[in-house]
């Protein structure tokens, strides 16, 4: 069977680029396609290069590879295109929390709403736009997967302004059947993922979704039984170690205290806490009772720079020889693009976490709101599973979020300061119109270069 065509741009990725040559080399039904990677950094794209190279020699997959700082040079006929850019993504959102703190608003992701995720908007859509106009001339019939956050508000923009273009966006967080796998163990019904059989998923419900990185589990039930206490329990005493931010002294326990005390007020779990806890306006600091108020810390860009590095040092030693292939393979998990393109090429018919047009699943939310739920995907379609009603107040606070998301996304195609001011007051951290207004002129001054031109006019 003829592999896809896969093109991955943001190839030298600290985290994107090494699963997908790992999938490509070791997946059946993509092994015996292309993989056309696409960089601007010429040392990490030969890195990356090399590293699918190997991959693919050590598995004896029939695999061709091709590397371009151009994406016009190898997006012709291509099948698949994931998007995985960064512009100055851990420096810029370093500066977008320290001007959204200064004004009030503590950013501790500050990549996907409130002022940082705002102002990630405005500087990836643009670029997203432009891959975007290369797909409709050179490979029109291509599907489009976005990676880069803000993964909703890029989403929108594509539904919106691309319509003809076949697009989803996801991420990491919910990757069935890994998301699955863990709250079904969280529930004490298996120990590890070797012991989860279909037998057993399939006496499981569960109903977990959202907006990406909003999402909730809403239900979960096992032969009827409900587990969410259990789920509850288990979220109390989690130490979320394998997070990134886990290197951060007391940020662990401190998102955990968060993440118990929101699922206790509002009565659901919240899915992605480190994200969600930005989301809402109860851990901002400006409660008047201190003594049960919990605050979020602001985004250490040190700490991720860190792990950065660590990531393109592993490339580099994969690259060289220094680590063997072998080693490579053996380490290596498949990311979630390409389980998703995977089941669209071969027809199984996988479930997956996708982020995209509601059209009915959920029933008091507009057709067209972008929201992140259960699909199933094949190469005519994403279809959202039937997922029920959101309820109140998450449904509520979805609605605050969509409309930033919607505001982002419209100021950052037509440049309007007006549109990008509304974008920051629905945000619901913004305390104040003044406070709004001057972290956004700082920011735009701030990022000028960064920014089109156009907002400077």
């Amino acid at each position: 069977m003829k592999g896809p065509k896969v093109v991955l741009i943001g190839a030298g990725s600290a985290f994107f680029g090494r699963q997908t040559a790992w999938s490509m080399a070791t997946k059946e039904a993509l092994s015996n396609g292309t993989l056309a990677l696409v960089d601007y950094d010429a040392e990490k794209l030969k890195w990356i290069a090399g590293i699918a190279k190997k991959a693919a020699a050590a598995t004896r997959a029939n695999l061709k590879i091709e590397a371009s700082a151009d994406r016009k040079k190898v997006l012709k006929n291509a099948d698949f295109v994931v998007l995985a850019f960064a512009n100055k993504g851990v420096e810029l959102r370093g500066l977008d929390a320290d001007i959204s703190t200064k004004n009030g608003m503590i950013m501790c992701s500050a990549d996907t709403v409130g002022p940082g995720g705002i102002m990630r908007t405005l500087r990836e859509v643009p670029h997203q736009n432009e891959i975007l106009k290369d797909v409709e001339k050179l490979c029109p019939d291509a599907w489009v997967i976005n990676w880069v956050n803000p993964t909703a508000a890029m989403g929108i923009a594509m539904m919106r302004h691309f319509p003809k273009i076949k697009s989803m966006a996801i991420c990491d967080g919910p990757h069935n059947p890994r998301f699955d796998n863990t709250l079904i163990i969280d529930a004490g019904l298996a120990s590890k993922p070797e012991e989860i059989t279909d037998g057993l998923r399939s006496k499981v419900k569960i109903r977990s979704g959202g907006i990406n990185h909003f999402n909730w589990l809403f239900e979960m039930s096992y032969e009827g039984r409900d587990l969410i206490p259990v789920i509850r329990e288990q979220l109390r005493k989690s130490s979320q170690a394998e997070h990134i931010a886990a290197s951060e002294e007391g940020k662990i326990t401190l998102t955990n205290r968060i993440a118990y005390q929101l699922a206790e007020a509002v009565g659901f779990i919240p899915k992605c806490i480190w994200h969600t806890q930005e989301y809402l306006p109860y851990f901002q600091g400006h409660g008047v009772n201190k003594k049960d108020a919990l605050t979020l810390r602001k985004w250490d860009i040190a700490i991720r720079k860190k792990w950065m590095q660590e990531c393109w040092t592993d490339m580099r030693s994969i690259a060289s020889g220094k680590k063997s292939i072998g080693t490579f393979l053996k380490e290596t998990t498949p990311d979630h693009s390409s389980d998703i393109i995977e089941s669209m090429w071969s027809g199984k018919l996988k479930k997956f976490y996708i982020n995209t047009a509601n059209n009915g699943a959920v029933p008091n939310m507009q057709d067209d709101a972008y929201v992140e739920i259960p699909c199933v995907v094949d190469m005519n379609g994403v279809r959202p599973l039937p997922f029920g009603p959101i309820p109140r107040p998450v449904y509520g606070f979805m609605q605050r979020v969509l409309d930033e998301h919607e505001l982002a996304v419209e100021a950052a195609v037509t440049f309007d300061r007006k549109t990008l001011l509304q974008a920051f007051l629905a945000s619901m951290v913004t305390v104040s119109i003044p406070d709004a207004r001057a972290c956004m002129e700082q920011m735009l001054a701030a990022e000028k270069e960064f920014l089109p031109k156009e907002w400077f006019k």
